[in-house]
This record gives structure tokens, C-alpha cells and sequence, in this order.
């Protein structure tokens, strides 16, 4: 595979992270599926191109979009972090609401009653 090719992989794998920022930004339940689906197919692309990275080492251009690469995946791996940590306080504000606290004064853990959702 060419320097060119590679770049312009590089740069697609870094759009798609670019683009589950913006999911992130705005986290509904439907953006997290979709960030989901795009996060899996980016690593499957960079996956797939390993080998070809490192032939590349000392390319300017390739190492070039692969710090851009990397800037994204760091904001999207902060921004994840971000989501989750939240969801883990609502759970633990929704337990202790429920539930008290524990005799070690933590949150009472969230039981969550079974349920059954079909969809037509």
C-alpha cells in the first residue's frame, strides 16, 4: 500500500472518531448506539492496517495523520470516560434515593426488577 493510501486511511479511521465526538457531545440514547457501530468499524479498519502502519515508520505524511489519529482517539477515550463516569453517578444518586446507604456509608446498590420489551 502507498504513503498516499495510507494517509487517506489514516484520516478516514480519525473522521470516524471525530464523528463519535459529536455523538458524545450530545448523548442521547440513539447517539450512543450509533457511536457504538462507529467506534467498532474504526477498530476494525486500524485493525486491519496494522501491518501496513508499520511498514510505514518512517513516513513524515503517515506519522503526520497518525498524531492527528491519536489527538482523536485520546478525546474520544476521555469523552467515553466522561459518559460513563456520569451514568455511574446517576446510579449511585438513583440507589441511594431508593435504597439508603450501606452500613460503610455508600450508596445501597440499584436492583433493578425484571422487564420484558417487545418491539413491533
Amino acid at each position: 500500500m502507498g504513503t498516499a493510501a495510507l494517509v487517506e486511511q489514516l484520516k478516514s479511521a480519525r473522521q470516524q472518531l471525530d464523528f463519535a465526538c459529536d455523538l458524545l457531545i450530545r448523548p442521547s440514547p440513539e447517539a450512543l448506539d450509533s457511536c457504538s457501530s462507529v467506534l467498532e468499524a474504526a477498530g476494525h479498519q486500524l485493525a486491519e492496517w496494522q501491518p501496513t502502519v508499520t511498514l510505514q515508520a518512517g513516513n513524515a505524511a503517515a506519522l503526520e495523520e497518525a498524531w492527528r489519529l491519536r489527538r482523536s482517539f485520546v478525546r474520544t477515550a476521555r469523552l467515553l470516560q466522561g459518559a460513563g463516569d456520569f451514568h455511574l453517578n446517576w446510579l449511585q444518586i438513583r440507589g441511594a434515593m431508593t435504597g439508603g446507604y450501606t452500613e460503610t456509608g455508600e450508596s445501597a446498590p440499584l436492583i433493578h426488577g425484571n422487564r420484558i420489551s417487545l418491539h413491533g
